[in-house]
């Protein structure tokens, strides 16, 4: 042994040793004569912060799921709100699988707007032709009243029907 190494270990040996923690000893006597109790897998992934914060998680995207698969079809994510007497073009949004040939559409307009050039009429259809993809119709809507109001387009085509809403919402200039 050189002079260096023996330095270092009469240094060590001078060093105090900490406390072992309780239980260290009964626990070293279990494990070295065999009596302790191997801990399951189970046990230890269970006692992982790591499962339950994977868990928090997963249960967190299963509800957010679970809420987009439930929305109705067509529904709108969030309400447009218009200003009273303001007209807007208001973009509706039909997704086809397949090209529709002389597909009828029925715009209803109802509550506290109504189409500009059609203010007298509630609903009004045509038909049309629709290509497979996104088709978007971009509808003229007028605010006449403060308050609720939708924009309802339903799609008729082969006995299938099918409904778009946009929820619309005036409100009056003056107040807000």
């Amino acid at each position: 042994m050189d002079k260096d190494s023996e330095i270092l270990r009469r240094a060590l040996q001078r060093m105090p040793a900490p406390e072992p923690r309780p239980e260290f000893v009964d626990r070293a006597f279990a494990k070295a004569t065999g009596q302790a109790r191997p801990r399951g897998r189970l046990a230890h992934l269970v006692s992982r912060w790591e499962t339950w914060t994977g868990a928090v998680v997963g249960a967190a995207v299963a509800v957010l799921f679970t809420l987009f698969l439930l929305r109705p079809p067509g529904s709108s994510p969030a309400d447009i709100t218009l200003a009273l007497n303001e007209t807007r073009a208001i973009d509706v949004l039909i997704d086809s699988e397949r090209a529709l040939e002389d597909a009828t559409i029925r715009i209803v307009a109802t509550g506290s707007v109504a189409l500009e050039g059609f203010e007298e009429e509630r609903e009004i259809d045509w038909q049309t032709h629709l290509a497979p993809g996104n088709n978007v119709l971009s509808l003229p809507v007028v605010a006449r009243s403060t308050g609720a109001g939708q924009l309802v387009a339903v799609i008729e085509h082969g006995g299938r029907t099918r409904r778009v809403t946009v929820r619309l919402n005036v409100l009056d200039s003056q107040t807000s």
